[in-house]
């Protein structure tokens, strides 16, 4: 039977082919069609198949973040952006990822990033769609949240590996929960008008480090594409909450109208050494207690959890740094690394980087290549 179902859908797939029609926007569809429903109080999840973490160290950015992960807030915490010179550059797109994607087809754009008349401001873009258009994941990254969240309406936050999060509001349905696996192009939801608005729009929101900034920084709206592979942000880019949370805005709601909740204390902080090679790989990793996700089952919105992790770290993830007697430290890069999360780790600039390692772009270093970091 499942040799014949096999073969039924490549003879699908060629006459499809054969037609012309676009192929990805089929599969796509189909991931919403095949995935099991969850109902919940509000609506219907519809889970896609899409693969989920199971460590902690799989999070992106979780310690630029300050080991921050929770799936029910959408900002409990305020976090302070590594600046460098009053001003940070995150990689968007390199070899090790897919493309950027955009987010969903549509007819205009219905309301803009910025101040919205005398008291309020609006914290997105919101994009005028028709109603179930598939929305699309921009890029690679895991689901944080995936919920009904106030004025929002069903909502998806997607934490990206260069520490950017992106937003997407008022769907109609969710095919995703936190946790899970994404690549740039990944439907994750319909959009819809739940929430504060009567239209069916997309609202979008670019954050990092839980300040939002405006979306127009790094998307050309108009062609549907990046400015640029990098984003450089000042701190006069991010709006400072304290005004917002005092705005009116009717599309947007104040990103802090829950009540903050405060992720549990490590047991054990870890500390930054400069060690030899062979004594950082015979260590392992203490106990831990941080907030994963837990499945949605049984009709229930996700919940935040702790667990205790005591599995060592292997060899391969953990970063090794020495100094040698002329006061220079090295690195050797690790699996996954980038210039931009190296930076970060050693409290210095993707340009200083590149610098001293006579390095042409920030996209060529490779694993197992010593790196000079100071």
């Amino acid at each position: 039977m499942r040799t014949f179902l096999t073969l039924l859908c490549c003879c699908l797939s060629s006459l499809l082919l054969a037609q012309g029609l676009d192929v990805t926007e089929f599969s796509q569809m189909q991931a919403l069609q095949d995935t099991t429903a969850y109902p919940t109080e509000q609506g219907q999840f519809q889970i896609a198949p899409y693969p989920e973490i199971s460590e902690v160290y799989q999070i992106p950015a979780y310690d630029l973040y300050d080991r921050y992960w929770d799936v029910a807030h959408l900002r409990s915490r305020t976090l302070e952006i590594p600046f460098s010179n009053d001003r940070i550059m995150l990689i968007l797109v390199q070899a090790a990822n897919n493309p950027f994607s955009f987010p969903c087809s549509y007819d205009e754009v219905t309301q803009r990033y910025g101040q919205v008349g005398k008291a309020g401001f609006h914290p997105g873009v919101d994009l005028k769609v028709v109603h179930q258009t598939l929305v699309r994941n921009c890029f690679d990254g895991v689901v944080r949240m995936a919920k009904y969240y106030n004025v929002y309406g069903w909502m998806v936050v997607v934490r990206h590996y260069n520490g950017l999060e992106t937003l997407y509001a008022h769907l109609d349905k969710l095919c995703v929960k936190p946790g899970q696996l994404l690549h740039a192009g990944d439907v994750i939801g319909q959009a819809g008008n739940s929430g504060n608005t009567k239209d069916c729009i997309l609202h979008f929101e670019t954050r990092f480090m839980n300040e939002f900034f405006d979306p127009n920084l790094l998307i050309d709206f108009e062609n549907e594409t990046l400015h640029k592979n990098t984003l450089v942000l000042t701190p006069d880019d991010f709006r400072p909450m304290k005004e917002v949370e005092n705005s009116s805005v009717t599309q947007a709601p104040s990103p802090v109208s829950e009540k903050p909740l405060q992720a549990p204390t490590p047991k054990s902080q870890p500390t930054t050494k400069t060690e030899p090679q062979s004594t950082v790989n015979s260590q392992q990793s203490t106990a831990k207690t941080e907030i994963l996700s837990k499945p949605i089952a049984n009709g229930q919105q996700p919940t935040a959890k702790t667990e205790t992790l005591s599995k060592p770290i292997a060899n391969s993830q953990q970063p090794t740094a020495k100094t040698e007697s002329s006061n220079a430290e090295y690195y050797v890069v690790q699996k996954g690394d980038n210039l931009y999360r190296i930076s970060v780790k050693f409290h210095t600039t993707v340009d200083n980087l590149l610098k001293i390692n006579n390095l042409p772009n920030a996209d060529k270093i490779t694993e197992g290549q010593r790196l000079r970091v100071k």
